[in-house]
């Protein structure tokens, strides 16, 4: 069987003990109990505190650790290099020196892989250690192999080095029933869109907002909730907002929500609606789409990934809120009812934990076969 480590070295300073780090980070850990019987695997993770844990029959490891880019934590290779591992999988491309120095200190006999979490590439001294890095991997994984493009053009990564996709999280959301979420959330309307993520220049409201406004004209009755969590455009929305009667009375500002109340507003939209121009992955469209909420997403590589470029939802240019307009003109005639269950079997069928490890074990024979 194969002997894959789960590697992080960023290290969880916030937490006192590991059950705070598996609990909030369950989006990207609960893939590995479907994992049993597959692969040896296990966990090394670095914290303010030294422990050893296991969860539903797989390993944790903690280390101490520093979010420094020098900072080495050599007990940590000295484990690694007792486990014997085929594979190590380093979570982030952002620790290019730590990356060097498995490898120098813990031998040749197994292949390191990086999995990307939509960091971009360094400059100057920090790029140069992370191409010397990338020319040790033997494969890199990505949400979607677009978002390996700028680290191929920069030449960080070398153009022959795999490229592999996996989904770097998913969702235990479950859809809730639409009368009662509705009541609880005191969301209205007979068409509703949902809004949740920052607002700031790259979720990019402004243009969601636009495209809203438009689509007004065809739809005066539609409604547009926005959860975020960072204000950064809230200035800029509220004037868009004075400049427009219509779109102020049909947008509604929610603010922040508590994460355990955000699939009931999934489930009580119909619509979830997004403007980003990059992501790493999408972790609210997986939880708007678990929830049976029909996702508007723009072209961005992880959003085609994650929709089945575009077979499930809608897609518009990213920053093109004409079409976003006509796009959303065209939903009105449509199936509601079929297009959310489509939703919700798609999630269940293509981007549950359990298609993350079958993935991950694609992977792995793949790396191993060669």
């Amino acid at each position: 069987m194969i002997k894959l480590v789960d590697l992080t070295f960023y290290a969880h300073l916030d937490y006192t003990w590991p059950e705070q780090v598996i609990e909030n980070h369950a989006p990207a850990l609960a893939f590995a109990p479907h994992l049993k019987n597959k692969l040896d695997f296990s966990f090394v993770k670095h914290a303010a505190f030294e422990q050893q844990i296991n969860v539903d029959g797989i390993p944790y490891f903690f280390f101490k650790g520093r979010n420094r880019f020098w900072s080495v934590s050599f007990k940590t290779y000295q484990f690694i290099r007792k486990l014997k591992p085929d594979i190590v999988l380093v979570q982030g491309l952002v620790f290019p020196l730590q990356v060097l120095l498995l490898r120098l200190l813990c031998g040749n006999n197994f292949k390191i892989v990086i999995q990307h979490h939509g960091e971009l590439p360094f400059h100057g001294l920090k790029g140069l250690i992370q191409k010397l890095a990338c020319k040790l991997l033997s494969a890199v994984i990505f949400t979607a192999a677009g978002n390996a493009l700028i680290w191929k053009k920069r030449t960080i990564i070398k153009t022959d080095t795999p490229i592999f996709e996996l989904l770097e999280a998913s969702t235990d959301f479950k859809k809730q029933d639409k009368q009662i979420s509705r009541q609880r959330t005191g969301i209205t309307g007979t068409t509703v869109f949902l809004w949740v993520g920052r607002l700031n220049a790259n979720k990019d409201p402004l243009t969601v907002l636009s495209g809203f406004n438009k689509y007004l004209a065809v739809n005066p009755q539609a409604k547009l909730y926005m959860i975020y969590q960072t204000e950064d455009m809230l200035r800029e929305v509220v004037q868009m907002f004075a400049s427009s009667p219509t779109l102020s009375n049909a947008v509604v500002l929610i603010g922040k929500v508590a994460y355990a109340d955000l699939p009931y507003w999934y489930s009580a939209a119909d619509f979830y609606i997004s403007g980003s121009h990059k992501e790493g992955s999408g972790y609210a469209l997986m939880e708007a789409m678990a929830c049976g909420c029909i996702p508007v997403a723009t072209t961005i590589p992880p959003y085609k990934k994650i929709t089945g470029d575009g077979k499930c939802g809608f897609l518009y240019p990213a920053g093109n809120a004409l079409t976003l307009a006509a796009l959303l003109s065209t939903i009105d005639g449509l199936n509601r009812k079929k297009l959310a269950d489509d939703t919700l079997n798609y999630f269940q069928q293509n981007l549950s934990f359990k298609n993350i490890a079958d993935d991950l074990v694609t992977i792995c024979n793949k790396l191993m076969a060669k």
